[in-house]
């Protein structure tokens, strides 16, 4: 039988193919590692994003050397006070966090740039790595980070003028949460960009976008990615995550007052018809003002576990239509346009199934462009109402 020498090591200093040496196990008793356990580069990537300091490894004894076991308690997961809902949380965490790293590799769809891939990809991971533990660390959440990744990966995209239709074909299958996010801060940004807005105002309406769903992150995952209808009680939860995540920034964050309302009113509509609050006009922050769009946008266009996707033609026909009132129509007016113009040289499918190029857009109504199809054929979508563009095959 082999000896082993076991000794403390500090999360920063483990390396894949590393032996555990001590169970870890979580505040409320569950088994997280068992002693033995080979860590892996996700694993260890999970001990950081849970918040472990160190834990103990083992190592087989070479002659002369001395078996040995600290005495110390390996850490228990940072948050002592789990409700049922979190230890539930937790335990659907750490599974997800174990999975093989398939999802981690990213594979860059053929039609997007690299350097949008990387800006994009590393944003999102900077997202998952803090909001990830929100529910559990919440006096360990800092922003700095998050600004710098603000400045190093979404500032870059904003004078790109594919930056949308990108957006469009990054997947968005795992991960919703933080693929919004960023979805959310670069359409913001681009706006804000477009509206000609100050450096600062650009910089302070990007980080509140990707933290304006931050109090989705303390609702229970069974509730949040429930694919079925949610109770009254779940509608609550999800209704109120704009004041949870303006009191978590505030009580646990160092952002100005004008992030915090980003995470506050960017339900609220211009007519009073949103939430928390029900504020109209003028009381609602301009930024958290141009956040609403964004994520109006996002949403619609993004694939989710639930719903059908929208093409962004059918998504600016929806803001047209429903939204008169609801949003700001200054705001709105300039991302239509500019988002309108990038819809010529589409490649897209129409609901007969025919294939095509957008080529010409009809100026009383973009979402109903010329297509020429492989054929030859033009048609004008103006005139043949039965017809619509229902998938965007890419940009």
């Amino acid at each position: 039988m082999a000896d082993y020498i076991y000794k403390r090591q500090s999360i920063d200093d483990l390396v894949p193919g590393m032996v555990l040496g001590k169970m870890i196990v979580t505040s409320d008793g569950k088994i997280f590692l068992n002693e033995g356990a080979v860590l892996t580069l996700r694993t260890i990537q999970t001990l950081q994003l849970w918040g472990f300091r160190s834990v103990d490894i083992r190592e087989e004894c070479t002659p002369g050397q001395q078996t040995t076991l600290e005495n110390e308690q390996v850490p228990q997961m940072p948050d002592e006070s789990l409700t049922a809902n979190e230890q539930q949380d937790l335990s659907l965490a750490h599974q997800a966090q174990m999975e093989p790293a398939a999802a981690e590799d990213h594979e860059i769809p053929p039609n997007v740039p690299i350097e949008f891939a990387s800006h994009y990809n590393s944003a999102v991971q900077v997202l998952k790595k803090h909001l990830g533990k929100v529910r559990f660390i919440k006096d360990d959440f800092n922003g700095d980070e998050i600004r710098r990744m603000v400045t190093e990966d979404i500032i870059p995209l904003l004078d790109d003028h594919t930056v949308t239709d990108c957006l469009q074909m990054m997947p968005h299958e795992e991960d919703y949460l933080y693929h919004h996010s960023v979805d959310v801060g670069i359409i913001a940004g681009c706006l804000s960009f477009w509206m000609g807005r100050s450096y600062h105002e650009i910089e302070e309406t990007i980080l509140g976008a990707l933290l304006h769903d931050i109090g989705k992150a303390l609702i229970p995952l069974k509730v949040l990615n429930k694919p079925g209808a949610l109770t009254d009680e779940e509608m609550h939860l999800v209704r109120f995550h704009s004041l949870r995540g303006y009191k978590f920034l505030k009580q646990y964050g160092d952002f100005s007052q004008s992030v915090l309302l980003c995470a506050l009113q960017h339900h609220e509509r211009i007519d009073g018809s949103g939430y928390p609050m029900s504020v109209k006009g003028d009381k609602i922050h301009p930024y958290a003002k141009l956040i609403a769009i964004a994520d109006v946008f996002d949403a619609m266009t993004s694939v989710r576990s639930y719903g059908k996707r929208a093409t962004p033609y059918e998504a600016v026909e929806i803001m047209k239509r429903e939204m008169v009132g609801k949003l700001d129509y200054q705001v709105c007016s300039v991302f239509l346009d500019k988002l309108s113009q990038r819809f010529v040289g589409d490649i897209v499918q129409l609901s007969n199934g025919q294939r095509g190029e957008v080529v010409f857009l009809n100026p009383h109504d973009c979402t109903r462009p010329i297509v020429r199809t492989r054929d030859g054929e033009f048609v004008d979508l103006d005139k043949l109402r039965d017809l619509s563009i229902n998938k965007m095959l890419h940009s």
